[in-house]
């Protein structure tokens, strides 16, 4: 019990009270406890899986149930709605004794909860979002993409958001600028239209005393739609003086001060990520596919994950079927990743795949692309006649027999045309 230090004296002797989060099953967080509570304690696991039962008086994102008082009936109903929860956590193997442990606990709070892990607005952080559920992992975006890239969850969107590209916070005042100054001194004004001389300008230059007077032709303006109309406002600058009817859009960071022009800003997309039947297999296995040969090919200098690759290669055999441009493939199969890693192991495996990558590094051009599914890597080569990729492929032949330890045995299937491209993508996409 979080905040409390005696047991209550109407708890029922079927529970025990736990002396430490790692001999408890469930976390109440007592009435007049604060939130922050509960990250007094290290990150673990078990910790951070823990179901957490609200009753301090205070909303907690986060919490599987809120009671609005403790009492035995509340409490009983609340262990009745985790009582699932620590069953499928009880399922799983000792997350904190594998690698990526994050990870591992991020798709176990998706699969214990059976529920989406939810981005909310949180203001109190330069990036304006968080992921309540996940507690005690900092920035966990970044890894949550990571594990939608390699399908082990599913991304739905939430909200497309601003940040500064000097410190990347999203905490921004979107303001009306001058377009020349781009102050935000900025005041409206109507405008006059004059109907007997045409001029049109701000109220402020009509203005005589009480009355208006045309500053082009000194006529007073007596009557409104008979002499003049107001069409419209404009904004003036209080800094500079200059006169606009559409203001300059900026951002002002309020976390670094830095000034962007909006057409300057970028925008970064968050999502709500639930767990796929992949990411439901990878966490019972406790083996996340980054030890996979897709994900260590993704990370390299030119790899790309198969969702970017797909893209890329559509738009490739667009420009090569347009403007008859050629355009190679080769498809590297290796044959013996089991045999690998009943030998070395998975960290050695994954140290295997390192050196592949560092390979295709070496041996292709910026402008290419590698991407790989299962067994295969597949990589495309624009503006290389098939002719040129016999080089290619020998010297990649060449350096990973001499610096990938293993032995990884490959071969090597060279590719050209619009054709070569639709079958790798009915390999891809099938």
């Amino acid at each position: 019990m979080v905040g409390e230090t005696t047991r209550p004296d109407w708890l029922s002797d079927a529970y025990t009270v736990a002396d430490g989060p790692e001999q408890a099953d469930v976390a109440v967080l007592m009435p007049g406890t604060p939130v922050e509570a509960l990250d007094a304690t290290p990150l673990t696991a078990h910790g951070a899986l823990m179901p957490v039962i609200n009753a301090s008086g205070h909303s907690v994102s986060g919490a599987l149930y809120s009671v609005p008082s403790l009492q035995p009936a509340a409490l009983a109903e609340a262990i009745g709605v985790a009582r699932p929860v620590l069953e499928r956590l009880a399922q799983l193997p000792d997350i904190d004794a594998l690698a990526d442990t994050e990870a591992l606990i991020v798709l176990a709070m998706a699969y214990s909860r059976q529920t989406p892990l939810h981005a909310s607005w949180d203001f109190t952080r330069p990036m304006v979002v968080r992921y309540a559920a996940l507690r005690g992992i900092e920035n966990p975006r970044a890894l949550l993409e990571e594990l939608a890239a390699t399908e082990l969850l599913a991304r739905e969107r939430f909200d497309c958001i601003h940040y500064c590209p000097a410190c990347g916070g999203s905490r921004l005042n979107v303001r009306e600028e001058c377009t020349e100054c781009r102050s935000s001194d900025l005041k409206p004004a109507a405008l006059v239209h004059h109907y007997r001389c045409a001029y049109q300008g701000p109220e402020s230059e009509f203005l005589r005393g009480h009355s208006l007077e045309c500053p082009k032709c000194q006529r007073l303006l007596r009557h409104y739609g008979v002499d003049y109309d107001k069409p419209g406002m404009v904004f003036v600058c209080g800094s500079c003086g200059t006169e606009n009817s559409d203001p300059a859009v900026g951002f002002l960071c309020t976390d670094c001060d830095r000034h962007t022009d909006s057409e300057q800003m970028d925008t970064r997309t968050w999502w709500h990520y639930a767990i796929t039947p992949g990411g439901v297999a990878a966490l019972h296995r406790g083996i996340l596919p980054h030890l996979s040969l897709e994900a260590s090919v993704a990370r390299g200098s030119v790899g790309y994950w198969v969702r970017d690759f797909i893209t890329l290669l559509r738009f490739q055999q667009a420009q090569a079927r347009r403007y008859e441009r050629p355009l190679s493939l080769l498809v590297v199969r290796v044959h013996n990743i089991d045999a690998i890693s009943d030998t070395l192991g998975g960290r050695g495996l994954s140290q295997v795949f390192a050196h592949l990558v560092d390979v295709l590094s070496e041996c292709l051009r910026q402008t290419d692309a590698v991407t790989a599914r299962g067994q295969i890597v597949y990589v495309l080569l624009p503006e290389t006649p098939i002719a040129e990729t016999e080089a290619i492929a020998r010297r990649l032949r060449h350096t990973t027999e001499a610096v990938v330890a293993g032995p990884m045995e490959i071969t090597i299937e060279r590719t050209e045309g619009v054709d070569a491209a639709a079958a790798v993508l009915e390999a891809l996409t099938g």
